[in-house]
């Protein structure tokens, strides 16, 4: 058997190589993996943010659907995703970000409606 770092040859019932020391026999790939960030998650929170600022409920429902789909991988997963926290608190800030803008277009009509039935002055 051949050391695969220094290419020495070893007895076939070597576990090191005589020369290097190394292992011989690589070691099993474990079949677990790291969890990883869910990248909806962390676009559902970016979306909802930027939807406060611009563009009238559409970063908000963006920000909720990618949300809502984000929980629903992460609880199928089994642990592989993580980033619970960023999709819950991007569909908070989608909710909170929608009532705001609703009241905006409320406040919005209300003023329209208003100086739409003022008289005209000079007349």
């Amino acid at each position: 058997m051949y050391c695969r770092y220094c290419g020495t040859h070893n007895v076939e019932e070597a576990r090191q190589c005589a020369q290097c020391g190394k292992s011989l026999h690589p070691i099993p790939e474990s079949p677990y993996s790291a969890p990883q960030q869910s990248g909806k998650a962390v676009a559902s929170l970016i979306c909802s943010i930027a939807g406060l600022f611009m563009c009238l409920f559409v970063g908000q429902i963006i920000g909720l659907v990618l949300g809502y789909g984000a929980k629903r991988d992460i609880e199928a997963s089994q642990g592989r995703l993580t980033g619970e926290g960023l999709a819950k608190a991007g569909i908070i800030i989608g909710w909170v970000g929608i009532g705001i803008d609703g009241l905006l277009v409320l406040i919005w009509l209300i003023a329209l409606l208003a100086f739409a039935t003022m008289p005209a002055a000079g007349m």
